[in-house]
């Protein structure tokens, strides 16, 4: 079974509080402070998506909405 890092444990925890998942500003919303930096959380949660914990949909052109898939 694959194991969480406390950080993206710390990103799952964001992502479970927004009742649909969320963008990264989303899941940066939820976060306290020291806030990581956008491409922290970008990386961490595409770590997330490689590992099989989050999922992504995208609902516009440009933009790609993680979502938890646990």
């Amino acid at each position: 079974m694959k194991k969480l890092t406390a950080a993206e444990e710390q990103i799952m925890h964001a992502l479970w509080a927004l009742p649909e998942g969320g963008f990264v500003k989303d899941v940066l919303e939820q976060l306290e402070a020291p806030k990581p930096h956008n491409n922290t959380v970008a990386t961490l949660l595409k770590i997330l998506v490689d590992k099989g914990f989050v999922g992504l949909e995208t609902p516009g052109r440009n933009h790609i909405k993680p979502y938890k898939t646990m």
